[in-house]
């Protein structure tokens, strides 16, 4: 058999032509009937023969090369043969609903630290979010932990002693107060695991972190506005801001998705999401994402939608280069909340550009922050 053939059909699982000409290298259906889309290699009574990644599949056929090109009738190097199968194993039935499967999975643990954030100090179970999140107690703990990167517990017990380390540095609260507000049952239970988390007490800490500024600063007032939920398609950045070209393909990502939806390009609001304090959180958990927002009306379940919650901002209005605005956050979280009669709700912030990059000075680039605040 030639694989070059027109009419050749692949095993949807390890992408090898099919020798319909040996029926013993065609795999068996459950029925023990052989099986017209795997191979021998593949599939048993009906089951894979193994469960391994994509690129692991890849790999066995690089390292055994000629076995391939034996039972192909091909003479592919490695390299070449990398290359065909990178291309055609994500078009084969196999890879195709494992994706699928991942997709759905990423969204309803999304949705789940969606609800995560929004309840964080209300009674969070495994068992309660599995429910939400449709999937069995056990499918949905080992989810959890792939798509997150860490157990569902540790990831509740993190953001909760991370939002009392930002209320210890962006309010004079006392412990008692904090332990009420986060539903601690006492405030030595929450010292306890404070200390045990951040290896501080929780008084060192509001010593050593809490923002400390001058009586000369610069007057910024920002504007109080309730905003209604908005959905946004949005990519996790993680740490990809490093690589300039990464970078620059999100973008490019965004750009064509919003293209697609939007025939007015210019009316295309461009955001970015930050739901940690990089002063708090370890850099490496810190969730930032780029995104573009989309109408609320669509019923938009794909991977990537986001829920900005609704409420009541502080928007800050800034304008010059984006290499600037650390000096600015600092400037509102030094100066300006301190003062005020608000004080920043959550760890979470975005910002919207309203204006572009590649078409603006950068001295005239307008950035609004909008951060959700609570009166003092």
């Amino acid at each position: 058999m030639i694989e070059s053939d027109i009419n050749k059909r692949y095993c949807q699982s390890c992408g090898m032509p099919l020798r319909f000409d040996v029926e013993k290298y065609l795999g068996t259906n459950s029925d023990g009937s052989r099986s017209d889309e795997y191979c021998y290699y593949c599939l048993k009574d009906g089951k894979y023969i193994v469960d391994i990644p994509m690129s692991e599949m890849i790999n066995i056929w690089i390292k055994y090369t000629d076995k391939y090109n034996e039972y192909a009738d091909t003479a592919y190097s490695p390299k070449e043969l990398r290359r065909i199968l990178n291309e055609r194993l994500p078009k084969l039935n196999r890879w195709k609903q494992k994706l699928e499967t991942s997709n759905i999975h990423h969204q309803k643990i999304q949705d789940i630290v969606v609800y995560i954030n929004n309840h964080l100090f209300d009674s969070l179970d495994a068992d309660i979010l599995s429910t939400i999140s449709g999937l069995s107690k056990y499918h949905f703990r080992r989810v959890f932990q792939t798509v997150a990167g860490e157990n569902i517990g540790s990831y509740i017990q993190r953001l909760r002693l991370e939002h009392i380390a930002h209320l210890l540095v962006s309010t004079d609260f006392t412990l008692n107060q904090i332990s009420e507000q986060t539903n601690y049952q006492t405030k030595f239970s929450l010292a306890k695991a404070f200390k045990k988390h951040f290896g501080v007490s929780t008084s060192q800490y509001r010593e050593k972190y809490k923002p400390m500024y001058d009586e000369q600063h610069a007057v910024i007032t920002p504007e109080i506005r309730s905003i209604l939920p908005m959905k946004v398609f949005c990519i996790e950045v993680g740490e990809k801001y490093k690589d300039e070209l990464r970078y620059k393909l999100i973008w490019d990502r965004l750009t064509n998705y919003a293209r697609q939806r939007n025939e007015e390009k210019s009316n295309d609001k461009f955001v970015s999401l930050s739901m940690d304090d990089p002063s708090i959180t370890p850099i490496d958990k810190c969730r930032f994402y780029l995104g573009v927002i989309i109408d609320n009306k669509e019923n938009d379940s794909q991977p990537g939608v986001m829920e900005v919650p609704g409420g009541r901002y502080a928007i800050f209005r800034h304008i010059g280069d984006y290499s600037l605005l650390h000096k600015f956050y600092r400037t509102i979280y030094e100066e300006w909340f301190p003062e005020s009669k608000y004080r920043p709700q959550s760890t979470f912030s975005f910002e919207m550009y309203m204006n572009r990059p590649a078409s603006t000075l950068k001295t005239e680039l307008i950035t609004d922050i909008y951060i959700p605040v609570i009166k003092k």
